[in-house]
């Protein structure tokens, strides 16, 4: 009688542990991707506006001041662009970084990425870059981020940084 319990005990663990626990990741269930970057202003001229990048490639930008678009423009880029984005994410071990990285400093402008990818959702903000701690492969992701996303055709004014703003 113990014998045959135990042999049924043995046979429920070994059929639980082939159980899966449930589906697979992959891109039809891990989630929706966007990866989005906020600048915000200084005392001075730094441009104001936000550029979102969803996994299909589709790019939503927000101008608000110190830009040459003010207001919402769109874009689409090549799923593959974002793909290569995401691995940029996980080469600078992004999910690991510190939350924030503050300088002891004040009218600085901020920079802040967030990554939402499998569920989850990960931000990163800068105020006073490497001056603060933060690796110089954040302040690369920023540039890429903005590469990507094309955001030069709405912030620059003729390759320019923009100083003044129409009333």
């Amino acid at each position: 009688m113990l014998r045959r319990a135990f042999v049924g005990l043995f046979a429920a663990l070994a059929l639980g542990a082939c159980a899966s626990a449930g589906p697979a990741p992959n891109s039809e269930n891990a989630g929706p991707v966007e990866i989005s970057m906020t600048r915000t202003p200084c005392f001075g001229f730094c441009p104001d506006y936000t550029v979102t990048i969803s996994g299909d490639g589709h790019v939503v930008y927000e101008g608000r001041r110190f830009v040459n678009v003010v207001g919402r423009a769109e874009a689409h880029i090549a799923p593959a662009q974002v793909q290569a984005l995401l691995a940029r994410f996980d080469a600078i071990g992004f999910d690991e970084l510190h939350n924030e990285y503050r300088a002891g400093v004040t009218d600085l402008p901020s920079t802040t990425i967030q990554l939402i990818r499998d569920g989850r959702s990960k931000s990163v903000l800068d105020y006073g870059g490497t001056g603060a701690g933060m690796p110089e492969s954040v302040r690369a992701l920023q540039a890429e981020i903005d590469r990507v996303a094309g955001a030069a055709q709405w912030v620059l004014r003729d390759g320019q940084p923009v100083r003044n703003q129409p009333r």
